[in-house]
C-alpha cells in the first residue's frame, strides 16, 4: 500500500517541485490550492507519472476548509502519512511604517494561521495512526531581518514556534515535525516580488549568497530534494528541526 501525502499550496513552485517528486517517489497525493485550473494541470503531470492524485480547492485560512480537506485525504487513502504545509503569501516591499492593515491581515492569516489549522487538523488524524510526518515551509525570513518585509519575517519566526512547539507536544506520539527554511529560491512568488520591488524602486540591502558568491537564485528542486528526504524513513530520527537551504545567505 501506497504512503499518502497531502500538500497544502501545491499548484506552483515548491509546492508543485514537491508534489512531483513525491509522486516519483511512490506517494498517492491530494493537493490543496486555491488555483483549480493549476491543480488539475499538476494531477495531470502525475498520472502521466503513474502516479495517483486529487485536487481539493482550499482556502487554509478558513477552518472548514481544512477541516473538508483533511477528511477528504483520508476518505480517498484512508490515512495521512505526510503532510507538507507550504502556503505562503508577502505582500510588496515597503518600510515597517508604510505597512498596512491589510498587509499585515493577509500575511498573519495566510502564513500564520492558515499553517496553524493544517497542523492542527492533520495532527488530529495522525493521533489515531501509528506515526505521522510533518514538514512545515518557513524561510530564511524567520531567521535574519528581512528588510522590507517585517510582518512578513514576523509570520515566518511564529511558523517557527508552531513548529518547535508542536514538535516537543507530539513526539511522543510518534509524529514527527520540522521544517526548511529556503532563501532565494526562483518561484513565480519570488519572480513577482523581486518584480514589485524593481517597479517601487525599493532597494533591500541584503548579503550576498556566499555559496553562488552573489550569482543567481537556488531552484524549486534544492528544496524538493530535501522534502523527499524528510518524507522518507531516512529521516526518521529528526523533529523540531529547521533546515536551512539559501546558499549560505542567514549565515
Amino acid at each position: 500500500m501506497n504512503k499518502t501525502a497531502l500538500i497544502a499550496g501545491a499548484t506552483t513552485g515548491i509546492g508543485k517541485a514537491s508534489a512531483l517528486q513525491l509522486a516519483r517517489d511512490g506517494f498517492d497525493l491530494v493537493l490543496a490550492g486555491r488555483n483549480e485550473t493549476k491543480g488539475k494541470e499538476l494531477v495531470d503531470e502525475i498520472e502521466a507519472l503513474g502516479g495517483r492524485a486529487d485536487f481539493i480547492r482550499t482556502d487554509m485560512t478558513v477552518e472548514d476548509d481544512v477541516i473538508a480537506l483533511v477528511a477528504h485525504t483520508v476518505d480517498t487513502f484512508g490515512k495521512i502519512d505526510y503532510y507538507l504545509g507550504n502556503q505562503g503569501v508577502i505582500y510588496p516591499p515597503k518600510l515597517f511604517h508604510d505597512t498596512t492593515t491589510d498587509d499585515v491581515d493577509m500575511v498573519l492569516s495566510t502564513n500564520v494561521k492558515g499553517t496553524f489549522f493544517g497542523m492542527k487538523h492533520v495532527i488530529k488524524q495522525m493521533l489515531t495512526q501509528p506515526q505521522g510526518n510533518i514538514t512545515i515551509m518557513a524561510s530564511s525570513s524567520g531567521i535574519r531581518p528581512e528588510t522590507g518585509f517585517g510582518v512578513y519575517s514576523a509570520s515566518k519566526k511564529a511558523v517557527l514556534g508552531l513548529v518547535h512547539d508542536a514538535a516537543l507536544e507530539y513526539a511522543a506520539n510518534n509524529i514527527r515535525i520540522n521544517a526548511i527554511a529556503p532563501g532565494g529560491i526562483k518561484t513565480p512568488l519570488t519572480d513577482a516580488t523581486i518584480k514589485s520591488a524593481i517597479d517601487r524602486n525599493f532597494v533591500q540591502p541584503r548579503p550576498t549568497i556566499p555559496l553562488l558568491n552573489g550569482g543567481d537564485l537556488g531552484e524549486p528542486q534544492d528544496i524538493s530534494a530535501m522534502v523527499s528526504h524528510l518524507a522518507s524513513d531516512a529521516s526518521k530520527y529528526m523533529t523540531g528541526s529547521v533546515i536551512s537551504i539559501d546558499g549560505g545567505i542567514t549565515l
